[in-house]
């Protein structure tokens, strides 16, 4: 069977993995007044591009991810799968980090190839081709809606957190680093100050 092959980045890898990776086919998720990534020059004119744009937050409130936008993935997704009859297809998802929204997205891709029965391989697939995700519970659970997981796609990804819990404040830790040490990191990534575990996590009181 004819599969994507598909490679996960953020905005501080993009001017470099798209000239390298070559995509026909591209997904993108940004912040709303993020504008649209300077890498995107190295596209060729035929690439199929889906640029979504909504905050990286698993609970219910202003600019979080909801089912219509998952539905547009999974249509950009659909394509994709459908031009691996005229030729090999290269998938590139973006966010900003490279870290939550996009490896929800590449994940549901992934399930979309191997089938929800299959959950547990296409997340094994997913931690082989990403380093140390943190996919958005939200997005996985308005996919595991939409292609009938039945709860399935997020039994991997649970598990996987409970096992990983220190991975995202670690992450953030990172990046804020990574911020103090090039004055143009934060605005290439989108940061703000705010930007914490509880604002993606805790909704509003």
């Amino acid at each position: 069977m004819k599969r994507l092959t598909i490679r996960v980045g953020g905005l501080h890898t993009i001017d470099a993995d798209l000239p390298a990776f070559k995509p026909t086919h591209v997904i993108g998720i940004l912040d709303p007044t993020m504008p649209e990534p300077g890498g995107y020059r190295h596209l060729g004119p035929g690439t199929d591009r889906t640029l979504l744009r909504y905050i990286d937050r698993e609970v219910e409130r202003e600019q979080s991810p909801l089912p219509e936008h998952v539905e547009t993935k999974l249509a950009a997704i659909e394509r994709a799968i459908a031009a691996l009859d005229r030729a090999p297809v290269r998938l590139f998802v973006h966010c900003h980090a490279g870290a939550s929204r996009s490896t929800a997205t590449a994940y549901l891709a992934l399930v979309r190839q191997y089938g929800p029965a299959e959950a547990e391989a296409a997340f094994a697939e997913l931690l082989r081709i990403t380093n140390k995700p943190w996919p958005n519970r939200r997005i996985v659970e308005f996919g595991d809606a939409l292609l009938g997981g039945q709860g399935r796609l997020l039994r991997p990804l649970d598990a996987y957190r409970e096992a990983n819990a220190n991975r995202l404040p670690a992450m953030l830790r990172v990046h804020r680093i990574r911020a103090l040490r090039d004055p143009g990191y934060a605005e290439r990534m989108g940061m703000k100050k705010s930007w914490t575990v509880e604002e993606r996590t805790k909704p509003k009181a």
